[in-house]
């Protein structure tokens, strides 16, 4: 029998300091990813702004890791904020990993639509999965039912990123794309696909349990990965890895191109 009795809260007192001093990288990789945006005119403009929004979200959870005490954290309001955050920053990877692909060579229109759409679609679906699942998650006579609906979200999001690679395959971009926008993708698609496994397995009762009992196994399969990928974008934005269209090199100034 597991026990839920601190359901769905972590055991586990936050270690400060080290939220610290990640959200001081991540801090850093943020700035960076703003100036370089700014540089490139934010262009491809929803892998910019994804990714934005992912390096905003985890690095406010580290700010909140950081300086909130465990009472505090350990309440429906400031936890729901962190689930969010986590979530939504995770999410942002995936999309941009997609959205990615659609910048990529001459890919037709259709397909591209297509990609971003069904992309879009199944990580709203996740959302609303998770965030339903958070709301029954503090009452005692839905945590089943909360556990299901978790399980379903994860299950979106894995397939996801499972399903990410036959696309790229299939949609034969990787011949239209430079060494570093391959070595982007590759990494940042198998660091999602490392935080989806662990979200997968974490949905069952007793290792969202037991991995709530240490903060160890939320900066080793959930941070990290994610982490991993957003300094890997700023390191190879981009503004360096896509071989831009002819419309596109129409759209982005002569000094911005001399960049790439």
């Amino acid at each position: 029998m597991v026990d839920l009795f601190n359901f769905p809260y972590p055991a586990y007192e936050p270690n400060k300091i080290v939220a610290g001093i990640l959200a001081a990288i991540i801090g850093i990789s943020l700035f960076l990813w703003i100036i370089q945006s700014i540089q490139s005119h934010f262009r491809p403009r929803r892998v910019i702004i994804l990714l934005l929004i992912s390096h905003l979200t985890l690095f406010i959870e580290l700010i909140l890791r950081a300086t909130l005490s465990l009472d505090i954290r350990n309440t429906r309001a400031a936890f729901t904020v962190t689930t969010i955050l986590l979530a939504v920053g995770q999410r942002m990877i995936i999309l941009a990993n997609y959205d990615f692909l659609t910048q990529t060579g001459t890919l037709d229109s259709r397909i591209s639509r297509t990609i971003i759409i069904g992309s879009g679609l199944a990580i709203v679906s996740s959302a609303i999965l998770i965030a339903s699942a958070g709301i029954l998650s503090y009452n005692t006579d839905t945590i089943d039912t909360s556990f299901r609906l978790r399980q379903a979200s994860a299950a979106i999001v894995l397939i996801m990123t499972i399903l990410f690679y036959p696309i790229w395959f299939l949609i034969k971009t990787v011949k239209h794309m430079t060494k570093q926008a391959i070595l982007v993708l590759f990494i940042s698609s198998i660091t999602s696909l490392i935080v989806t496994i662990y979200l997968m397995i974490i949905s069952c009762p007793c290792y969202y349990v037991s991995t709530n009992q240490q903060e160890f196994w939320f900066y080793i399969f959930h941070f990290t990965p994610i982490a991993i990928a957003l300094i890997i974008w700023t390191i190879l934005p981009p503004k360096r890895t896509l071989i831009l269209t002819t419309q596109q090199q129409k759209d982005i100034k002569p000094d911005i191109n001399d960049n790439l």
